[in-house]
């Protein structure tokens, strides 16, 4: 980091551009740009250690909470070997047999997001987004109002306010759902299920959510990360306003959005390509018991991995970003046709 810094403050002095979304080299030049201030002695904007400071934070809330999100949804997939089946399949319908050096972005990223591996990621950020409550605050010189069902409230000037991103991402007010699979309740919002962002379009041609409920695309953009063509979400289930917050919304909402998308997509395309990931149930079985076992015991063995780690999933902690602490749900990456467990599991 302090390498690039210095290669930085060296193109800002010598007055080289700063080409696209370069926030380091933003936050540089904003102090050592302007040779006219430094030649009247004047003090950076920034210092050193502030610039440093903010890349700092940038790396690890670019990188940390982009492993977790990868980390989880390859658990959840573990879990769900259906889920898991739908996406290698379409992966292999968009991607074929090309290595990754082949791959391009143009072609390949919005049917990657606009499809079940992008269903995937989106379904597993609603259950468990790295960041559990959104902080945000008042203006110190005025109060706020807002209108909720219609009605006014007044914030203070200077209030705090977490939003719980949690609690609006399973509300069943504004998700499609039904009666769930794998407990006893109503509904299935505690559930990792990829399909509920899938839409189905009606005989005019108009996108509808599998409840058959038309969504509107009340800003014209693509809220799944940056417009690039064809919205990548246009084959979708699209979230009211404010009730879907993994990468904040708003003004302030998350920079690297389409960043993390992209390398998240990167990632999961290239092991599923070619692998299955599955629970390891070394706890309970051999792999010379499970070698013998008949389709019916595996699948019983199977479900006890699932309830184990759905268990395990339950206790993952937020200090700076959600994590399993302590603890962790062991799996086996495997070639594709020599699974185990996920051929017959769903």
């Amino acid at each position: 980091m302090n390498e690039l810094f210095a290669q930085k403050v060296t193109a800002a002095q010598q007055g080289q551009k700063v080409e696209g979304m370069d926030i380091l080299g933003t936050l540089v030049k904003s102090s050592y740009g302007d040779s006219a201030r430094a030649e009247k002695g004047e003090r950076p904007v920034l210092s050193d250690s502030d610039i440093l400071g903010n890349v700092f934070v940038m790396i690890v809330a670019g990188h940390e909470t982009t492993a977790n999100a990868m980390h989880f949804t390859l658990m959840e997939l573990a879990i769900s070997p259906r889920s898991q089946r739908l996406v290698q399949k379409e992966v292999q319908t968009i991607l074929g047999g090309k290595s990754p050096e082949e791959w391009d972005y143009d072609s390949c990223i919005n049917s990657l997001l606009g499809g079940i591996l992008g269903a995937a990621l989106f379904e597993q950020l609603r259950l468990m987004p790295p960041i559990i409550a959104i902080p945000k605050c008042v203006t110190k010189e005025q109060d706020q109002i807002i209108t909720v069902d219609g009605k006014k409230f007044t914030l203070p000037a200077g209030a705090k306010i977490n939003l719980n991103s949690i609690g609006v991402q399973r509300n069943p007010r504004y998700w499609p759902a039904q009666p769930s699979r794998v407990s006893n309740k109503s509904d299935d919002l505690d559930d990792f299920r990829p399909e509920r962002w899938l839409v189905k379009v009606n005989a005019e041609g108009e996108r509808v959510t599998e409840d058959d409920v038309a969504q509107d695309n009340e800003d014209g953009d693509d809220e799944f990360g940056g417009f690039t063509g064809q919205n990548s979400d246009a084959r979708l289930f699209r979230p009211a306003r404010g009730s879907y917050l993994p990468f904040s919304d708003g003004p302030r909402s998350c920079v690297g959005r389409r960043l993390a998308q992209v390398k998240i997509m990167a990632c999961l395309a290239v092991i599923f390509q070619t692998y299955s990931i599955e629970l390891a149930v070394d706890e309970w079985a051999t792999d010379e018991e499970v070698a013998v076992m008949s389709d019916e015991q595996r699948r019983a063995l199977y479900n006890k991995a699932q309830v184990a780690a759905r268990m395990k999933l339950r206790e993952a902690s937020s200090l700076i970003t959600l994590k399993l602490h302590p603890g962790f749900i062991p799996v086996r990456v495997v070639k594709k046709g020599e699974e185990r467990f996920i051929h017959l599991v769903d």
